[in-house]
This record gives structure tokens, C-alpha cells and sequence, in this order.
């Protein structure tokens, strides 16, 4: 009896500190069922509200956890084909440098925000992890299927499939991603632990993730401030410094081409 009152309350202290939208999209997926005669169905209901409150890395060591909080900068610096964005973390550098890898502007040389709101807003993110090495590497097996080649495709072209479809759809910055897109992401993450997040936490993290990646954009760089306990991940300043230019391909997200070869250099030679 004693542990199931102490379930109990750990049940309550963790539904009072959901987001609110979670709550009713639970209720709302709960709906219809009878509860008196259906306990395992509650129950499941419950555990997946005491899923979406802990973080995939709990119990492993620090040095294997998602940072609680983050600070990244992102830089962009001359490149021999473009512009590159060079990332840094809590102080360390991450990653190799990026570019639009495009015959002209997409402004995908900023799509790590898209990693970062999954891994700040979702608790998940493989390529995140591998760029800051941060693999599960004590659990074998984790570090093989959840941590490993396959999860971080899915990460990769999740954010892919989200940035092409939001380029289309004004970023989705006054409205949510169109519920097809929500179905398609949420099938990539098939066998993966972040299957457990729902269809509002995976709009959050998008929508936060084209905010970041549009004002950094929009600014040619610039900190953000990621806060896992919050979930959320904001822009918070541009880094030019008073009387710097900004780099003309960063001007404006609106403007964003087409990346076909026709448009920006041929042959392969530097812009």
C-alpha cells in the first residue's frame, strides 16, 4: 500500500508541473475511454505524462547528459564557398563549420537550431549528442540504437523535412506546422525513445526551433539561451558589434532562394 501511495504522489507532483497543452492533449487522446473499466489504459495514459516530464539521459553520467542549460553562439565567418557558421556550447566549440552546400542562398548553414530546440525542447537529439560528445557510451547497447547511425538520420532528416516544408509556410512563425508534417515527423522517430514525445511537444520544438534559426539568420549570428527544465530555447542577441555590417546572405529569411544552379555560382567556384 505504501508504494502505491508513494506512486501516487509522484504521479501528482509530476502531472502539476506539465505544460498545460500537454495535460489536455492527453486528455484529449484519453477521451472516451472508461476509466473504471479500463485501468490499463489509464495507467498508460499516466505513464506517458511521466514519460514527457523526465529526460531520456536521467541516471547516466554528467558527462553523457544533455546540459540542463546552454548557451550557443553562433558565428558566421567567410568561407571559400559562402558563408560557414562556426557553433560553440557553455564556452567549447561544436562541430565542423556550415554552409549552405547550395548553388545559391537556403540558409541552411543555420539549421543546428533545429538539433538544438530538439535536444533542448525534446530532451533528444543524436547528432546534438555526437557533435558535443555526449554519446551514451556506459550503456552499450543505448549508445548503439538510440545514440548511433540510425537515430541520427532520423534526427538529420527530420530537421530536413521540417525546413523544407516550413520555407514554404513563412517559417511557421504565426502559426503550427501543418498536422501532416507533425504525422510524418513523429513516424521517423518509429523504435526510438523520443516516439514517447507527443504531437504538441514536437511543435514546440519546430516552431522554436525556425524562431531561432530565423533570427540568427536575420542577424548574421547571435547567443541563444536553452533552459531543458523549461523547454525552451530563445534568441537573446545578435553578436555584431557596433558599426559592423551585416553579411549580405543573412539579410533576410524571407528572401531565401531557390539553391537550384541556376541562381548564385557555376562550376563549383567560390561565391
Amino acid at each position: 500500500m505504501q508504494d502505491v501511495q508513494a506512486i501516487a504522489v509522484q504521479c501528482q507532483l509530476v502531472l502539476s508541473s506539465l505544460p498545460r497543452e500537454c495535460l489536455l492533449e492527453a486528455a484529449k487522446e484519453g477521451s472516451g475511454k472508461r476509466i473504471g473499466s479500463n485501468t490499463k489504459s489509464a495507467g498508460r495514459h499516466v505513464m506517458a505524462a511521466i514519460m514527457m516530464s523526465e529526460f531520456f539521459d536521467d541516471g547516466f553520467p554528467p558527462g553523457e547528459q544533455i546540459p540542463r542549460r546552454l548557451e550557443v553562439t553562433l558565428r558566421a565567418e567567410p568561407g571559400p564557398y559562402g558563408e560557414v557558421v562556426q557553433m560553440t556550447v557553455n564556452g567549447f566549440g561544436v562541430g565542423d563549420p556550415l554552409m549552405d552546400n547550395a548553388w545559391s542562398e537556403t540558409g541552411y548553414r543555420w539549421h543546428d537550431t533545429l538539433h538544438l530546440a530538439h535536444a533542448v525542447c525534446l530532451g533528444w537529439s543524436p547528432v546534438f549528442r555526437g557533435l558535443a560528445k555526449l554519446k551514451r557510451r556506459s550503456d552499450p547497447l543505448v549508445d548503439h540504437i538510440e545514440d548511433g547511425g540510425r537515430a541520427a538520420v532520423a534526427d538529420e532528416a527530420i530537421a530536413w523535412a521540417v525546413f523544407c516544408r516550413a520555407r514554404k509556410r513563412g517559417w511557421y512563425a504565426d502559426r503550427s506546422p501543418d498536422a501532416d508534417l507533425l504525422d510524418c515527423v513523429r513516424e521517423m522517430t518509429y523504435a526510438l525513445e523520443v516516439s514517447a514525445r507527443s504531437r504538441t511537444e514536437w511543435a514546440h520544438a519546430i516552431r522554436s526551433g525556425l524562431g531561432c534559426l530565423r533570427a540568427v539568420w536575420l542577424h548574421g549570428g547571435g547567443v541563444l539561451r536553452g533552459d531543458l527544465a523549461t523547454r525552451s530555447l530563445s534568441f537573446t542577441s545578435p553578436l555584431i558589434d557596433p558599426g559592423q555590417q551585416q553579411s549580405g546572405g543573412a539579410a533576410d529569411p524571407t528572401s531565401v532562394g531557390t539553391g537550384s544552379r541556376s541562381v548564385g555560382w557555376s562550376g563549383g567556384t567560390p561565391a
